[in-house]
């Protein structure tokens, strides 16, 4: 198999870090050029050596960030031939952004605001867009959720698919791509919010959220953008009590 190397782009992105957590900033940026598809699977990282001079730290501060990241599975250092993005990374990176999540309530506040602009824009735009089709598929997602109360996995499925196929009724690729690069973000936000220890509260919050999910489906067949941004919002804001008060039950390391 050929070995692809780090372009500039990935190298040039870099720069140095300040003196407070160095190899958890190394991490940090690492893992946004992985997101970014600046590093992609199989691409070589940098030398330690010139990491160091990127990084301006020393190679031990190199070798424990690099250390963390194998140990996540996002990175799979050779011996002999150096450091590569893993070909799963992607698929271990959503599980470290979901985690990082939970325990930063910073993360929390920047993801209810992501989702207010990016959303509630997106169901404005489905209003004015989407389709016969497009309004079946977020019918038969919401449908979905309706019968599967009482198994969150299969609950949370049809949520996600509700609010991908209402992206995709924008007609607009971009914006569709943006809200699928926060799937993961999405699944870890309803799961949150539906985690309770009582399963008579899981199923009260899942029935209040399917009625906002029908407030905003209404507003799609309606042709009424704005009305489809603000039931949008309205949902956000409400999902996103229950999702941050989870987050702040949560022991602190």
């Amino acid at each position: 198999m050929q070995v692809q190397k780090t372009d500039n782009l990935a190298v040039d992105a870099m720069r140095p870090v300040n003196r407070n957590s160095l190899s958890d900033e190394i991490v940090e940026q690492i893992i946004d050029l992985i997101s970014r598809s600046v590093l992609k699977p199989g691409e070589r990282l940098p030398s330690e050596k010139e990491l160091c001079l990127r990084f301006g730290v020393g190679r031990t501060t190199i070798r424990e960030a690099l250390r963390s990241m194998a140990v996540m599975g996002i990175l799979d250092g050779r011996v002999g031939e150096g450091t590569f993005v893993s070909p799963d990374s992607r698929k271990y990176l959503e599980k470290v952004l979901q985690w990082g999540l939970l325990i930063d309530r910073k993360s929390v506040n920047d993801l209810v605001e992501t989702r207010l602009m990016l959303e509630s824009q997106t169901a404005y735009a489905a209003a004015a867009r989407a389709t016969a089709a497009n309004l079946r598929e977020i019918e038969e997602a919401l449908e979905g959720m309706q019968r599967s109360f009482d198994r969150p996995k299969e609950y949370l499925e049809h949520d996600l698919r509700f609010h991908l196929a209402i992206a995709r009724a924008t007609q607009n690729k971009i914006l569709f791509n943006l809200l699928t690069m926060t799937r993961g973000y999405l699944q870890t936000w309803i799961s949150e919010s539906l985690s309770k220890p009582s399963t008579r509260k899981v199923r009260a919050r899942a029935e209040s959220s399917v009625r906002e999910h029908q407030k905003i489906l209404q507003a799609l067949r309606k042709r009424k953008p704005d009305e489809a941004r603000q039931a949008m919002a309205e949902h956000i804001l409400s999902s996103s009590l229950d999702f941050q008060a989870q987050v702040d039950r949560k022991p602190r390391e």
